[in-house]
């Protein structure tokens, strides 16, 4: 893997900031974005120095014609890296509307989580999903830092 300027970063941020501790258990949330693909593929690069048990988990809604060939994309990915896959599919009943979607999906993630025995569960996602960022941080707690 080359050594990048945003791999010294998010390394550095994580050794002053001990959001996922060396030898951790962590599920990341692949949507197969770019946004989850990439955290997926810095954490991946990271594992080495941090010793951390990584998973993939990725929540397929069912709402879109081709949610079959990202879900099959999203395992692809995680059998490059060499991770445990976990495939959640919603009920054929799911509410189709963002909030619906957002719950199922945190319920679904946390339930892997919870199975597995994972203790951290990352998301990704870019400046712009500001909704996603504001439940976040009201979930995570909010403050200065």
């Amino acid at each position: 893997m080359p050594w990048t300027p945003t791999h010294a970063h998010v390394h550095q941020v994580l050794k002053d900031h001990p959001l996922l501790p060396q030898g951790t258990a962590v599920l990341i949330a692949v949507s197969g974005g770019q946004d989850s693909v990439c955290l997926g593929q810095l954490l991946c690069d990271l594992q080495p120095h941090w010793g951390w048990r990584l998973g993939v988990a990725h929540c397929d809604h069912g709402w879109r014609s081709d949610a079959g060939e990202n879900a099959r994309f999203v395992a692809g990915l995680a059998a490059q890296w060499q991770v445990p896959f976990h495939l959640q599919q919603a009920p054929a009943d799911l509410v189709k509307s963002e909030a619906t979607a957002r719950d199922w999906r945190y319920g679904a993630l946390g339930a892997v989580a919870i199975a597995h025995h994972y203790t951290h569960l990352v998301t990704g996602h870019t400046a712009s999903d500001r909704s996603e960022t504001l439940l976040y941080n009201l979930l995570r707690g909010s403050g200065v830092t």
